[in-house]
């Protein structure tokens, strides 16, 4: 069995001090090095704005400093896992009350961005479609609906919104799906399923364990040179695999720690020419963000040695 090993994991932790903006050198302090969670809290509510959404390039592709629902479920995303502290609750609180404010009827749902996202550096497929009046993200109706409902579930006391009728149709509209073409969209039930009880998240299971086995990409060499979803995209933990053979997971683990080992980082494999001029920066911060998040999955799996 294969282990990342301390040469390689100090080559990755240079990447992320080297590469990453505060926000990931802080959630590295708190993962790998006993830094304070409170650390990360404050890091990640100087992204909010005073409406209580999130913006300012929190996500690296857009630079809209102004609130969008896609920027809040970004934050939320980390906030879950430090809503035991005081100040976390209070910066979910006002996430849950923008979100409450930006619900589009109609839609049922939400827009992933304002339209204001062109006024501001941003990667091609963040353009908003001024006749649309939404970017190609919004082509699918779970990302990030189905993940913001999931956050909806889980902080009901701040939200005014019904919420059971949020997962009623989020629960439909998986279960009407036969083919399955966005693995982001999937990525955003897998977390909504995440923020579930036992008995409504084991309702989505069948379908979700059908969506993932359907998108995962099998080919080593396609995870080496395409933007393919991997089986370590969607399982993240031992403590739940999906239809994911464990072998495939092993093999993802192997690939993994072999990148590491020989380049101290995890590249991501769309092309860097999407960021020139003011979006040159962004480049930089996902490689930063993709190696945390593969040091955070091996150390779930157990695989790195110190």
């Amino acid at each position: 069995m294969l282990y990342l090993g301390r040469e390689a994991f100090r080559r990755a932790q240079y990447t992320i001090l080297e590469n990453g903006r505060e926000l990931e050198k802080r959630l590295f302090a708190y993962h790998f090095m006993d830094g304070p969670a409170n650390n990360v809290v404050e890091e990640i509510a100087g992204y909010q704005n005073v409406d209580g959404g999130f913006g300012k390039a929190i996500e690296p592709d857009f630079r809209l400093p102004e609130s969008s629902p896609m920027a809040t479920s970004i934050a939320l995303q980390h906030l879950v896992h430090f809503d035991d502290l005081p100040l976390a609750k209070g910066v979910i609180s006002k996430a849950i009350s923008y979100l409450d404010n930006t619900y589009v009827s109609e839609r049922k749902g939400w827009f992933a961005v304002p339209r204001t996202v062109n006024d501001y550096p941003h990667a091609p497929w963040w353009e908003c479609d001024e006749e649309k009046k939404m970017c190609a993200i919004d082509a699918n109706w779970g990302n990030p609906t189905a993940e913001i409902t999931g956050y909806l579930s889980k902080y009901r006391e701040f939200t005014n919104l019904d919420v059971d009728e949020l997962l009623s149709q989020a629960a439909g509209y998986l279960e009407s799906k036969n083919t399955f073409t966005s693995f982001h969209e999937i990525f955003c039930f897998v977390r909504l399923y995440r923020l579930l009880d036992e008995e409504t998240a084991a309702s989505l299971r069948p379908k979700l364990s059908e969506a993932v086995c359907n998108l995962i990409s099998k080919d080593e060499e396609e995870w080496r040179t395409e933007y393919v979803a991997k089986p370590l995209d969607f399982v993240t933990s031992p403590e739940e695999f999906f239809c994911v053979d464990r072998e495939l997971i092993e093999k993802n683990i192997e690939y993994y720690i072999s990148e590491l080992q020989t380049h101290g980082k995890i590249k991501p494999t769309w092309s860097k020419s999407f960021y020139d001029g003011e979006m040159s920066r962004a480049w930089d911060e996902w490689v930063a963000i993709i190696t945390l998040r593969v040091l955070l999955i091996l150390k779930s799996f157990g695989r790195i040695i110190l």
